[in-house]
C-alpha cells in the first residue's frame, strides 16, 4: 500500500484486510506479510480442502514469503474452527521453522475473532471493522471493499439494453471512422490523439462528468493501438490510484466485446500495482476472454500466477515513460495504429 495506515492491533489487521483484496473474505486462508515494518505481499487462498492441498498451499505460501524478504507476517483464517484450526496448525508450525515472525495468527466467524491457539473468551471477541482506524484510512485512501468476490466481479460485467445500444451504434461509427483515417493520418496522429483522448477520459472523471457513448466508443478503438495502451500505463501515476481503477472499471463495462482487452489489461495493472491481486485477476479473466492471444494481458496472468508482488508492478509502472513510447512509435510506426477487431459481420 502506498498510503501510511498503520497496524497496531489485532482488530486494524483484520479491518485492512478486505481493503487490500478488495472484498470480503469468506472460507479463506490470508497471510499479510511485511518487511521492516512496511507491507509488502498479501496473500490469500481458498481453504484446503485436504492434506495435500494443504502441503501445497503452505509450501507456496512460504516461497513467497521468502521470496519477498517478509520479516513478519498476520494471518487469518475466516471460517468454522473445523476447518480453519488445522490449517492455521500446520501454517504456525511451517512458519516456526523459518525465521519469519509470527505477529498475529487469527480466526474469524460471524464477526467474532479468536486468536490461535485459543486465547481469550471462549465464544470469541466481537468486532466492527468500521470502528477501526485502519478502516478509516484505507476509505480516506479511495479503497473499496466489496461483500464478497462474487460482487467484484458484477462490478465488471458489460453494461446491456439502453445504454449497450448507444455503445454498439457508436461504435461501428468509430470504427468507420478509424477505417477511414488509417489511409491517411499518420502513426504520430493516433499516438497523440490516443494519448489526449485518455486525458480527457480522466479529466471527465475526475470532475464528475459522464462519458458519452460516442467519446466510450472512441476511446475504445483508440486502445486498441499498443502506443497508447503503454501510453496511458505512464498516466498511473498522472493521476490518484482510485481514479484509474474507476474509469478503467466503466471503459470495461461500457465498450464493445473486442474492445475489452486493453482496458481490462489496464485495470488489471492499476489494481495490482495496489495489492488489490483480485480485481486484477477477474480483469485479466475479462482481458483473455476477449482476447486469449492478448500478450501483455497474459504477462500480467502469469505474474499473478507466480505470485509476483504489487512492487514489481510500481516498478515497472515508474520505468515506463513517455518519451521512451514516443522513441517506440518513431522507430516501429505500427505500435501507433489502431488494430481492430473483426467486424461484427465477421464474429
Amino acid at each position: 500500500m502506498s498510503e501510511t495506515i498503520r497496524l497496531c492491533k489485532s482488530l486494524d489487521l483484520i479491518a485492512i484486510v478486505p481493503y487490500l483484496l478488495g472484498f470480503h473474505p469468506t472460507a479463506s486462508l490470508v497471510i499479510l506479510g511485511f518487511r521492516e515494518d512496511s507491507f509488502t505481499v498479501g496473500i490469500r487462498h481458498d481453504l484446503p480442502r485436504d492434506c495435500d492441498e494443504l502441503t501445497e498451499v503452505i509450501a507456496g505460501s512460504l516461497s513467497v514469503l521468502i521470496r519477498e524478504k517478509a520479516g513478519a507476517i498476520g494471518v487469518i483464517g475466516y471460517g468454522p474452527a473445523g476447518l480453519v484450526t488445522p490449517v492455521l496448525d500446520g501454517l504456525r508450525e511451517a512458519v516456526a521453522m523459518t525465521d519469519i515472525e509470527l505477529l498475529d495468527i487469527l480466526r474469524c466467524e460471524n464477526n467474532r475473532y479468536w486468536h490461535h491457539p485459543d486465547i481469550g473468551p471462549a465464544d470469541g471477541t466481537p468486532y466492527d471493522i468500521t470502528t477501526s482506524q485502519a478502516a478509516a484510512g484505507a476509505v480516506a485512501a479511495g479503497r473499496i471493499a466489496f461483500p464478497d468476490e462474487a460482487a467484484m466481479a458484477a462490478c465488471l460485467r458489460s453494461v446491456d439494453g439502453p445504454e449497450r445500444d448507444a455503445v454498439r451504434a457508436a461504435t461501428c461509427t468509430a470504427r468507420a471512422r478509424a477505417e477511414s483515417l488509417l489511409a491517411t493520418a499518420t502513426p504520430r496522429f493516433w499516438y497523440e490523439e490516443g494519448l489526449a483522448c485518455v486525458r480527457r477520459a480522466f479529466e471527465r472523471h475526475l470532475a464528475g462528468e459522464p462519458i458519452t457513448p460516442e467519446e466510450m466508443a472512441w476511446l475504445g478503438v483508440l486502445l486498441t493501438s499498443i502506443a497508447v495502451r503503454d501510453a496511458s500505463i505512464t498516466l498511473f501515476h498522472a493521476y490518484p490510484g482510485p481514479a484509474h481503477i474507476e474509469l478503467w472499471s466503466e471503459v470495461v463495462r461500457r465498450v464493445e466485446s473486442g474492445y475489452i482487452a486493453a482496458p481490462a489489461t489496464l485495470l488489471a495493472l492499476a489494481a495490482y500495482g495496489t495489492g488489490a491481486g483480485p480485481l486484477a485477476r477477474i480483469a485479466v479473466d475479462r482481458a483473455l476472454g476477449d482476447n486469449a492471444a492478448y500478450s501483455m494481458a497474459r504477462l500480467v496472468d502469469c505474474g499473478l500466477s507466480n505470485g509476483v508482488p504489487p512492487s514489481a508492478v510500481h516498478h515497472m509502472h515508474a520505468n515506463v515513460t513517455a518519451e521512451e513510447i514516443e522513441a517506440g512509435v518513431e522507430r516501429h510506426p505500427r505500435l501507433a495504429l489502431p488494430q481492430l477487431p473483426p467486424s461484427v459481420e465477421g464474429r
